[in-house]
């Protein structure tokens, strides 16, 4: 499985972009999965008092919920990477894990959220900066209407 990262700053495109890579490697017949990382302090899929806030409390390490348009898992005992492992297809996007290594796209509304935060991993530029620029200090910045270039990268990497 191939892992491919879209992070950056709030309101910068990532979940455009995000979905936009899920679209177009789908229709080229590939498995595709996905993980967003939530930056909300509070933020619980489960209420003290619930069901599955009781299956948690009374030692399970992973709790299973299905509801009518889905279902889910959640995992209380691994680390990120161990988490990712649990994911089974040709490829697993993840958006907003800036800290995790692997091949990323950041997304910028401009070149001030470049230079705060540009890393090593990062292969393509993207988001609201590419109606600006088409280059940074030898990176590509592509638009979604270079989606295609986007993907012939992830498919090389």
């Amino acid at each position: 499985m191939k892992i491919v990262g879209v992070y950056g700053f709030k309101k910068s495109g990532k979940t455009t972009v995000t979905t936009s890579i899920i679209e177009e490697l789908t229709k080229k017949g590939y498995s595709v999965s996905s993980a967003k990382n939530i930056h909300i302090e509070d933020f619980s899929l489960e209420t003290e008092g619930t069901d599955t806030f009781h299956h948690h409390s009374s030692g399970a390490e992973r709790v299973g919920l299905v509801y009518p348009k889905g279902k889910a898992i959640l995992y209380y005992d691994s680390n990120t990477e161990d988490f990712f492992n649990h994911f089974e297809s040709d490829y697993l996007i993840l958006e907003g894990f800036r800290d995790f290594s692997c091949p990323k796209i950041l997304c910028a509304k401009n070149k001030q959220d470049i230079d705060k935060d540009i890393r090593d991993e990062v292969f393509c530029i993207s988001g609201l900066v590419s109606n600006h620029i088409s280059e940074y200090k030898g990176l590509p910045v592509y638009s979604l209407k270079q989606i295609d270039k986007i993907i012939e990268i992830i498919e090389n990497l």
